[in-house]
């Protein structure tokens, strides 16, 4: 959890988000999340919804209109995404003030995607995460992208971060001081991606985090959520991003196998609807690269290391390593898919 949140949050802002949205307090159920607190609870009408609590620190009353004036534009085209919902006011995002002038907290509430998400069934998951529904998330990211290409925020002040804008791609404010190679190779990263073209077709919106913990499942139906995120990326991008989390899921002898084994199908349900060139699958290196290089600061940042467990401190670890010594995130042929 983001620990200016975490300070700043107290059960009454809870409480009075709750009830702009009309729902009574203490049917709100939390969540494990990671940046935002964030609740389940059926409202007035029977709609079982998600409430979401962030903090200006994080993100400004604009910038989470931006996020919600995209996800409306993707749902006004029968996309499967999880729409936001009215306050009882009639606003998208209701503001409530902090004990700190010019501070605030924001409340977002939108309709929960039907259906689990995988990790939360595992015996789901055994039964249907395979190629189909690869294909299938390959069509799913290819619908999205073409709608993104069509979007413009109807206000400036909406406009979402660039790729290069998100925090924690800046690793020298989060990786201690003395980790000079990390910094050099995330360095390194970004300054090649920075020259990659950046033409309408190959970039815009992107949701950057539709991983399997962002998307759940109902007989055969995907509904993607949490765009908290979405930022001006490559499309690329977005397809590395789950890539690189469906191989973090899998044992670490087997990820490069489990890459591929999920690249191929996803690519045909995506080359279906819109292409992917070999030159694009060719930056998937340094994409991959990035977002290891990400969540290496996410570490720093969430987490304090004197109270994490070996786990997590093994994984630090081998972040570090594998950074410094630009050890591939996955061994494939990208230009061979």
């Amino acid at each position: 959890m983001h620990p200016e949140l975490v300070r700043r949050f107290r059960s009454q802002v809870k409480d009075e988000a709750a009830m702009r949205y009309g729902v009574p307090p203490e049917a709100l159920v939390p969540l494990v999340a990671f940046e935002n607190f964030v609740f389940e609870c059926t409202n007035q009408d029977g709609v079982d919804i998600i409430l979401r609590i962030s903090h200006s620190a994080r993100r400004t009353l604009d910038y989470t209109l931006g996020e919600i004036e995209f996800v409306r534009f993707l749902s006004a085209a029968a996309l499967p995404v999880s729409k936001p919902l009215l306050s009882e006011s009639g606003q998208f995002v209701e503001r409530i003030e902090d004990t700190e002038p010019g501070q605030y907290f924001l409340a977002t509430v939108f309709e929960r995607a039907s259906g689990v998400v995988f990790d939360e069934a595992p015996a789901l998951k055994d039964l249907f995460w395979g190629p189909p529904l690869f294909t299938e998330l390959g069509r799913i990211f290819a619908r999205l992208h073409n709608r993104a290409q069509e979007y413009r925020p109807s206000n400036p002040r909406f406009k979402r971060q660039e790729w290069h804008e998100y925090d924690v791609v800046d690793i020298d404010r989060f990786a201690p001081p003395n980790e000079h190679l990390v910094r050099q190779r995330t360095a390194e990263i970004i300054g090649r991606l920075k020259r990659l073209p950046r033409e309408p077709s190959d970039y815009g919106v992107i949701h950057a985090d539709l991983h399997p913990h962002n998307f759940c499942f109902d007989n055969g139906r995907v509904t993607a959520f949490d765009f908290d995120n979405c930022e001006y990326a490559w499309f690329a991008k977005d397809i590395a991003v789950i890539l690189f989390y469906v191989a973090r899921g899998a044992p670490m002898g087997s990820r490069a196998e489990a890459g591929a084994a999920f690249l191929a199908p996803f690519l045909a349900g995506y080359r279906e609807l819109r292409p992917c060139s070999r030159e694009w699958l060719e930056t998937f290196p340094d994409l991959l690269a990035l977002q290891r290089s990400m969540n290496y600061a996410l570490f720093h940042q969430y987490r304090d290391r004197e109270h994490v467990d070996e786990a997590d401190l093994d994984s630090w670890r081998r972040f570090r390593r594998d950074i410094e010594a630009n050890t591939p995130v996955l061994k494939l042929d990208f230009a061979s898919f």
